[in-house]
């Protein structure tokens, strides 16, 4: 049984930590490219409990490569370290969002499935905190991606991308 992170997400970790001390306007995009089984839905977890601590309202889009990982895997990990966090008070789980609870219109991640013909679902995502996370990532289509490219126009945005390397073309 782990006691803790494993190495690779605890240098993850500090990795953004560091860069936000070193300078809090930057853009941060990060991508993680591992086999299976290595804690890459409970890395999206912890960062979305991360960012949503400590980013008021923050803003927050997390899909995966099908709606079965994003709802079983991504967004089922999310709500078991919710249930362990020791401000679990502050924010309230359901099957497609996460919002603290005083101010739910305004400080959120939304579970949004994506497929080429809902790309418009990924535009618009504009906050002081911005937070997407792709999770299984080589399997979004290049429509999801332009349009999240958009989003990285804000400073402090943050965009993580995390999968499998199983295909050698495409983003």
């Amino acid at each position: 049984e782990q006691d803790g992170p494993d190495n690779w997400q605890t240098e993850q970790l500090v990795e953004v930590g560091a860069k936000f001390r070193g300078d809090p306007e930057t853009t941060i995009r990060e991508a993680i490219a591992s086999g299976h089984g290595i804690g890459k839905s409970t890395e999206c977890a912890w960062l979305i409990l991360w960012a949503m601590s400590t980013r008021p309202h923050l803003n927050g889009v997390i899909t995966a490569n099908t709606t079965t990982q994003l709802s079983t895997k991504t967004w089922r990990e999310l709500a078991l370290w919710h249930k362990r966090a020791i401000n679990v008070h502050w924010f309230k789980w359901t099957a497609t969002r996460f919002f603290h609870v005083s101010h739910p219109e305004t400080w959120f991640c939304a579970a949004i499935p994506n497929t080429e013909h809902n790309a418009e679902a990924f535009a618009g995502l504009h906050a002081e905190h911005v937070l997407i996370i792709y999770d299984e990532a080589s399997g979004i289509p290049d429509v999801i991606w332009e349009v999240t490219e958009g989003a990285m126009t804000t400073p402090k945005a943050m965009w993580f991308v995390f999968g499998n390397p199983t295909r050698n073309t495409g983003r």
